[in-house]
């Protein structure tokens, strides 16, 4: 079985490779040609007897011969010519092309440089996407009772042209069908027995309505969605920074689906959500705020580009343009950015009067290589709640900031008088000295002090700012009959960490706030922030500022401890200098009297630095003044933390925002350098041209009610054409992204038109579009050949059977999660991607991640660089650009994901798991039969399964009965979830 799989994926053609459609030519190609080769190598002149103005020409080629060679772009001098490789002339000659002009000419010429076929303009009336929609009846069959109207357009086409539909599908494969189509999971065995039992007429109709109900629904058809507008969790640029809350706009588009949210209200939401939210009432619904502004995540996850998305911010909003013109409208508008559309009547005009739209709307920055922080996201509550709640924050964090000003005045006043110099030093890198052994160190020994006054140790960086972590030992001896003693060490660690919020501390004695820790830079501040555990060492504590230098370290250990390149004693007391000062350890007599100082610095981190200085004085009492700086500051950092916490915590949306309205000047030939005149901001002239009105902000608002107007002949037909593609394979238009001139016309015109008035008339209710058209014979027939119709229609355009399609990327690892048992059902929220403070991510080392889960692939993080390896497998969408239809390719190494990954082991084993607890290996096999295919086996399965099984056992090296049964099945389930039966829906 897996032998055939493997035949049939080496036979089977591959997709269209890149550049191989006329859009990419358009997009990509002609401009390049046009704005850098054809200036010297066209019909005016022709340099090297070379012309670049037609495919003829690059076949002929010049002087040096053809420049191309279709699909060989290592052969063809165009493209060696602008990679500037050196064996050829390096051209253009005066400037290289962007690497993605390069790129495109080279993925151009391997797809076969296709050059589009020149049309005759075609006016709008002539062409019927623009026509308005025709009142469109189904015509009944005479003695044809109960016939569906879907069915009277269907049939009517097969009567013409001498084809006949085929018989039914059988209950088993109908259930299958529909199932997959609504929720894209498979039914359940129960759910399967539930429809085979019910034989009323309304049996299928009631099935129908359970799975539009279900939660399932809108993941299934959400996920459509968020194919078409090119959904990603990345930006795209050279680095392809993460969106941390793009999430949000995904499971906008679930929950609308679900909800069966009108699609014109679904449109508005979109494109101008944050201006329906600024307009909701005082009693509006709690979170619909939040839901309509999250929506207009169908603007803001447009792709970003370059180094500095900031500067090539028009290739989004050429991006935004291409994206509503195919998703909504069917239209390639994008195509009209340098010049006229080539094919369709839009004008260059009519791109830059949508350009001025969006150029007038503000767009969330998620963060690039130049500019590494994310900025400009929107917050998910009113603006008038949010605003008030800060400006009340920010005034309490300027209040004690003033307050904060105010003590420090009075502590300069205080220490305005320089203290007396007792002694001095330095030590050089590794060093260690006494303060006898520094300058003038006589008067140490009879230093007379006053209650209040402060002796006080400053230690210095020298000329590497603060490299070195120095030991200090400080004792203070009163001199007479007391004989009292305080000594840093033995004072301080006891409750240096006793409670993680003082500054001071007490004495052995029971003096209150003897001890000091201080910043020496600039005006003397206390380390008031405490750090338990430093450097992640148990009983290593720190008090330190702002930074993490400058700080005081002690080791409450009985035993040294060593962190990073520093070894500290046990029960020890050091500090480490800052960059750009100091660390103060000042004892505040709390006596009058007389006292000695005898005490130490070494330096214990001696593998770098170059030492330090120190000095020891003796100057007014400033414990006062010290209190008050230090609650002052605490009152400070509180205040600031709220208002930044609150920041914080309000949760935002990758969504857009209102800009500075302006109408947006034309770019030459698509070059934002090159200006042309302003275009007033308005419709497409082929859809009625309508200006935005004055005092309309960017115009976003009125575009919706110009795309969901129903005299517009596009939005309906478009989405009904979507709906249409997904129950049947192809659309009634098979280019769902292009009914213009370019594309498929209608195999049913009439059809199309009256299940489009039917949409709007239904109030655009997506799951009536749905029930309309599952319930009709059509979409039941069966999947069945037939020899006769398929001579006659050999594509099925006239849909006289349904055709048999392969699961999707995402109902393929969804299905095997279901049958598995292993699929978690619960939405799943944010993606765990690295803190943005961590973001360094560049063009050489971009953003790349997978983050796996079992629950449905809709939630999977979706990257724009680096696609997900299983989606990018299995054909799943291009987050680059709209995908309209997926490709399905037959490849090797699809079957080899079947026979040889760790995902599909390990649900095999997880479903044997489930298997192996029944009793006998038949009514296993019914199980597993029934779960993958909906249906129980047949006695030709039955041997099968019972010998490879007997057989797996037997031939099994090791492990105990039961585990050799498991793994036995285990290997037959990995057969079954490769079949054809299991990944094909009939």
């Amino acid at each position: 079985m897996l032998t055939l799989l493997i035949s049939a994926a080496l036979l089977a053609p591959a997709a269209p490779p890149p550049g191989a459609d006329d859009a990419f030519f358009e997009a990509k190609v002609r401009p390049v040609l046009v704005e850098r080769c054809v200036r010297c190598h066209g019909p005016e002149k022709a340099s090297g007897e070379l012309r670049l103005d037609s495919r003829e020409a690059l076949l002929k080629g010049g002087e040096s011969g053809p420049a191309i060679v279709p699909g060989k772009p290592a052969e063809s001098l165009l493209v060696r010519a602008v990679k500037r490789e050196k064996s050829v002339t390096a051209m253009p000659a005066d400037k290289p092309l962007p690497p993605d002009a390069v790129a495109a000419l080279e993925a151009w010429v391997a797809a076969g440089a296709p050059w589009p076929v020149r049309t005759t303009p075609v006016k709008a009336a002539r062409h019927w996407a623009f026509e308005p929609m025709r009142d469109a009846r189904p015509s009944t069959i005479p003695g044809r009772v109960g016939q569906q109207p879907v069915d009277a357009f269907v049939e009517a086409k097969q009567r013409e042209a001498g084809v006949k539909p085929v018989a039914a599908a059988d209950k088993i494969a109908l259930v299958r069908r529909a199932t997959f189509d609504l929720t894209g999971l498979p039914p359940t065995p129960e759910e399967v027995e539930v429809f085979l039992k019910d034989t009323s007429p309304q049996a299928f109709g009631s099935l129908i309505d359970r799975l539009l109900a279900s939660p399932r629904y809108g993941e299934k058809w959400g996920r459509m969605w968020l194919d078409v507008v090119r959904y990603a969790d990345t930006a795209g640029e050279t680095a392809d920074y993460p969106v941390p809350d793009a999430w949000r706009y995904r499971d906008y588009v679930i929950q609308s689906f679900n909800a069966d949210k009108p699609y014109d209200q679904f449109l508005r939401e979109q494109l101008a959500g944050d201006i329906l939210a600024g307009r909701l009432p005082a009693d509006a619904p709690p979170g619909r705020y939040a839901e309509l502004v999250t929506a207009t995540g169908y603007l803001a996850v447009a792709r970003r580009f370059g180094f500095d998305p900031s500067k090539d911010h028009f290739l989004t909003l050429e991006d935004t343009i291409d994206t509503l013109g195919k998703s909504v409208l069917g239209l390639t508008i994008g195509c009209a950015r340098c010049h006229d559309h080539k094919y369709d009547p839009v004008s260059a005009a009519d791109y830059y009067a949508l350009y001025g739209i969006f150029e007038s709307t503000r767009y969330p920055a998620p963060g690039s290589e130049k500019d590494k922080a994310p900025k400009d996201m929107v917050p998910l509550v009113p603006p008038a709640a949010f605003e008030a709640k800060l400006r009340t924050l920010r005034a309490a964090a300027d209040a004690a900031e003033k307050d904060a000003k105010t003590a420090e005045d009075r502590f300069k006043q205080a220490t305005a008088k320089l203290p007396a110099v007792l002694t001095s030093g330095d030590i050089p890198n590794g060093g260690k000295q006494t303060f006898a052994e520094g300058k003038t160190a006589s008067a140490l020994k009879t230093v007379r002090v006053r209650k209040g006054e402060m002796l006080a140790l400053t230690v210095l960086p020298k000329a590497n700012h603060g490299a070195d972590t120095t030991l200090v030992e400080l004792e203070i001896s009163e001199q007479g009959d007391s004989n009292r003693v305080w000594n840093l060490t033995r004072d301080v660690l006891p409750d240096f960490h006793q409670n993680g919020s003082g500054f001071c501390h007490d004495d052995a004695l029971g003096n209150k706030a003897v001890w000091h820790f201080l910043d020496s830079a600039g005006t003397p501040r206390p380390l008031t922030t405490f750090v338990r555990d430093a450097a992640r060492v148990p009983g290593l504590h720190a008090w330190r500022g702002s930074e993490d230098t400058p700080s005081v370290l002690a080791n409450t250990n009985a035993q040294p401890v060593a962190f990073i390149t520093i070894k500290q004693p046990a029960k020890s007391v050091a500090v480490h200098p800052g960059q750009r000062g100091g660390v103060v350890v000042a004892w505040e007599s709390p006596i009058d009297g007389t006292v000695a100082v005898t005490g130490c610095v070494e330096d214990i981190d001696p593998t770098g630095g170059d030492g330090i200085a120190w000095t020891l004085t003796h100057g007014p009492g400033i414990g006062r003044e010290l209190t008050e700086l230090a609650e002052v500051g605490e009152r400070v950092a509180r205040a600031r933390r709220e208002r930044d916490e609150f920041a914080r915590t309000v949760p935002y949306a990758y969504a857009v925002a209102e800009g500075q309205p302006h109408d947006a000047q034309l770019h030459k030939r698509g070059d934002p350098e090159v200006r042309g005149n302003a275009v007033p901001r308005r419709f497409l002239t082929v859809l009625g041209g309508q200006p935005v009105p004055p005092n309309a902000g960017s115009g976003r608002l009125t575009l919706t009610d110009w795309l969901a107007d129903p005299k517009n002949p596009l939005t309906a037909r478009v989405m009904v054409n979507r709906v249409w593609q997904g129950h049947f394979g192809a659309g009634l238009v098979r280019t769902p992204n292009d009914f213009g001139t370019r594309g498929d016309p209608p195999t049913h015109p009439e059809l199309l038109d009256w299940l489009a008035s039917q949409f709007m008339h239904n109030g655009w209710s997506l799951k009536t579009l749905h029930k309309l058209i599952m319930l009709s014979d059509a979409y039941q027939r069966s999947s069945a050949f037939d020899e006769h119709n398929a001579k006659l229609d050999p594509g099925n355009r006239l849909l006289w059977r349904v055709d048999r399609r392969r699961l999707s990327a995402e109902e393929i690892r969804d299905a095997i999660l279901a049958v598995s048992g292993d699929l978690d059902l619960t939405p799943a929220g944010p993606h765990p991607f690295p803190d943005a403070k961590s973001w360094g991510y560049t063009q050489h080392n971009p953003f790349a991640a997978v983050y796996d889960h079992n629950k449905r692939s809709v939630y999977l993080m979706t990257q724009r660089i680096k696609r997900h390896p299983f989606l990018a497998l299995f054909d799943g969408p291009d987050p680059n650009t709209s995908t309209a239809a997926r490709q399905t390719t037959t490849v090797p190494t699809q079957a080899l994901f079947f026979l040889n990954d760790s995902f599909v082991h390990a649900r095999a084993a997880s479903l044997a798991k489930t298997l192996t607890t029944l009793p006998d290996g038949n009514t296993r096999l019914d199980r597993a039969c029934k779960l993958l295919y909906g249906r129980p086996p047949t006695d030709r399965e039955k041997a099968a399964a019972a010998r490879y099984v007997e057989t797996a056992v037997a031939d099994a090296k090791s492990g105990s009965p039961e585990e050799k049964r498991r793994a036995a099945w285990a290997g037959w389930t990995r057969v079954m979830l490769c079949t054809n039966e299991f990944l094909y829906v009939d």
